[in-house]
């Protein structure tokens, strides 16, 4: 049966705005000129667009990802220009992605600014969930209600650690328990999925609002997507209750974590079988049409969406965080019943089987990333090379080292690249060779006067 494929332009609507022409990248500069921001985006034909504050924040994450494993002191003096620049402009600067990535880096731990921000950020959400329960659970989006429950929960841990105050560590608690309560309920069961799309491929899937009883889509029309056609939501509700079910030992979350699982274990290799060869080729485009059946389960679906290496790089930090807080697939016949559909087979069940399976799929992620930094080779097995002009298979300049966004647009993006970059590091790819070429595409994108 035919089905369309809707690609990954609805998390683009979500990310990033409308671009403003620029000049095109110029060559790395020296590091004597002040930092005035990064570019956020170059378009197909190499042109560098809206420099500025936002690519700023983006280049910033990426290189103290990227330092945090290479060490290399001229990444760090390019983070430290940046976060200056950032801090100029917008001194209380923390939002939830930096201060998840604050709680794992020791870089960004040492810069007492940031400190501070996090220390402030935090209050405010744990405020806003003591005054105001019901518009942190039933207003705005799953991956917010996520990246919040995934904050406190890191958090806390972090206070034990250090014997902070028992007062905030429970206040820390109880905000992520409810939190987390909301997410597991808010998982679609076999009957759900059926009775709200059509559709039995959405056992164990997340909805994007969180409002109202049973959570919603919106106003998309999407009866015949898979899950993984909005992979991000999807990963963020699995890596919060995974996480939580490592710190709060939860049942409920360890069962949520594993039925959210199923959709992303669906195959370690790349088939370029499923590949789209129309016009231009190579990227999973607005029309594209794949054959499935029941004999393929999930897996077109999400290798096809996976051509996105930021998708790719943020399913590596779910997988990793069901593996290392020992999430388990449950036996009981009720949750058999309500949330496993069938695929992959009931082989992977057994707790040895399904953590060898969540390790094979990580080192897969590690593989894409690698593998899709650009300029890709010329044997790259999934663009039709004599019509694909994106991504660029030569000494690119202006786009070697980083990566396509994978949304068909041919276009490389700030937001998509930092995405890749920080999953990437997140779940364990530690490929310094990688990083370090990462790293000069970074430079390349800031911008300094």
């Amino acid at each position: 049966m035919l089905r369309a494929l809707v690609t990954a332009g609805v998390t683009a609507a979500l990310l990033i705005g409308p671009a403003v022409p620029a000049p095109a990248v110029p060559a790395p500069a020296t590091t004597t000129a002040q930092v005035t921001g990064a570019y956020l985006q170059i378009t197909a034909d190499g042109v560098a667009t809206s420099p500025g504050l936002e690519g700023a924040t983006h280049a910033f994450a990426a290189l103290a990802a990227i330092y945090d494993v290479t060490g290399d002191q001229q990444q760090r003096r390019s983070a430290d220009e940046l976060l200056g620049y950032i801090l100029r402009v917008r001194p209380s600067h923390m939002n939830t992605d930096i201060a998840l990535q604050m709680l794992r880096s020791p870089y960004l731990q040492g810069d007492p600014r940031l400190r501070t921000n996090l220390e402030t950020y935090l209050s405010a959400v744990l405020d806003l969930f003591a005054a105001h329960p019901d518009d942190v659970l039933r207003t705005g989006d799953i991956r917010t209600l996520s990246g919040r429950a995934e904050l406190l929960v890191k958090y806390a841990d972090q206070l034990e650690q250090r014997s902070a105050d028992p007062t905030r560590i429970r206040a820390a608690d109880t905000a992520a328990r409810a939190m987390l309560d909301r997410l597991a309920a808010l998982q679609y069961t076999r009957q759900e999925a059926v009775s709200s799309f059509h559709n039995d491929r959405y056992v164990g899937a997340f909805p994007h609002l969180i409002a109202g009883d049973d959570g919603s889509m919106g106003s998309w029309d999407i009866e015949h997507w898979a899950p993984s056609m909005l992979s991000l939501d999807q990963y963020a509700a699995v890596r919060a209750l995974a996480f939580g079910y490592g710190r709060l030992h939860t049942t409920a979350y360890n069962d949520a974590a594993a039925s959210g699982t199923r959709h992303l274990l669906g195959t370690t290799q790349i088939d370029p079988d499923l590949i789209y060869a129309g016009a231009p080729a190579g990227f999973p485009l607005d029309g594209a049409m794949y054959e499935t059946g029941e004999e393929t389960g999930e897996q077109p679906y999400l290798i096809t969406y996976g051509w996105s290496p930021n998708a790719i790089a943020q399913l590596g930090t779910a997988l990793k965080a069901v593996r290392d807080n020992r999430v388990k697939v449950p036996h009981s016949a009720a949750w058999l019943a309500s949330y496993w559909r069938g695929t992959p087979p009931r082989a992977v069940l057994a707790p040895g089987q399904f953590w060898l399976g969540l390790d094979a799929k990580i080192r897969y992620t590690h593989r894409f990333i690698e593998a899709t930094q650009l300029p890709v080779p010329a044997n790259f097995p999934w663009l039709d090379l004599e019509r694909t002009t994106f991504p660029g298979t030569g000494a690119d300049e202006v786009r070697r080292d980083g990566w396509y966004d994978g949304s068909g647009r041919g276009a490389m993006s700030a937001v998509y690249s930092r995405l890749a970059m920080t999953g990437y590091v997140e779940s364990g790819g530690h490929d310094v060779d990688i990083l370090n070429r990462a790293a000069q595409w970074w430079e390349r994108m800031v911008v300094r006067g």
